[in-house]
């Protein structure tokens, strides 16, 4: 499916506005400063998620929401390894953690609560966007391949649609870049973008 331009900048601004509640809460948790990209949003297919979040075999943080009401599907946050680390060390001052591996369960805990704000700052902004209440699933947080998060994600979907829409932001503590990739997977991306205004 081919978006128009106002489309894709409708979606851009969910990724806008998700991206600064984000951030700001981001920054009261581990008590930095923190300054974000401007987000980019594309339509991918499902099957081009894995190369867009660094390889089927990258490790990542993942938080993956059950949406349910009018937008309905899935909400998949993926926090690269690099950027869990670094965000564990600033929240945690003798964090060992070298790898998602071999978390304890404080780190762990800590990484669930950055994916529950960040998860739940899109999720808002979709809701303040297409002006209708989206009843989210407790998150379901995972450390493993992007290709098995993925799998586990779409699998659990009796009905979806081929594509995903991709929001892509960075977050930045000085010179340090906190990459993150959302993707929404709709059961019906034609709902998505009528609810958005833009629908074809």
């Amino acid at each position: 499916m081919i978006l128009s331009q106002q489309q894709l900048d409708a979606l851009r601004e969910v990724g806008n506005i998700g991206s600064g509640n984000a951030a700001s809460a981001l920054a009261e948790f581990i008590n930095l400063r923190i300054d974000m990209s401007v987000p980019s949003a594309n339509m991918v297919s499902i099957n081009e998620i894995p190369e867009k979040a660094g390889g089927t075999n990258s490790v990542v943080t993942g938080v993956m929401l059950k949406m349910s009401g009018p937008v309905s599907g899935r909400f998949l946050l993926l926090i690269p390894e690099n950027t869990s680390i670094w965000l564990l060390q600033r929240l945690i001052p003798d964090c060992k953690a070298i790898n998602l591996h071999m978390l304890s369960e404080v780190e762990s805990s800590c990484l669930k609560e950055i994916g529950n704000i960040l998860a739940g700052s899109f999720s808002n902004a979709l809701s303040i966007l297409t002006q209708t209440p989206i009843i989210n699933s407790l998150p379901y947080m995972i450390f493993d391949s992007v290709g098995n998060i993925l799998n586990k994600t779409i699998t659990e979907m009796p009905i979806r649609s081929n594509n995903a829409v991709m929001i892509e932001t960075s977050f930045f503590e000085e010179k340090k870049d906190l990459r993150i990739h959302i993707f929404l997977i709709p059961v019906s991306l034609e709902v998505l973008l009528e609810k958005i205004g833009i629908g074809s």
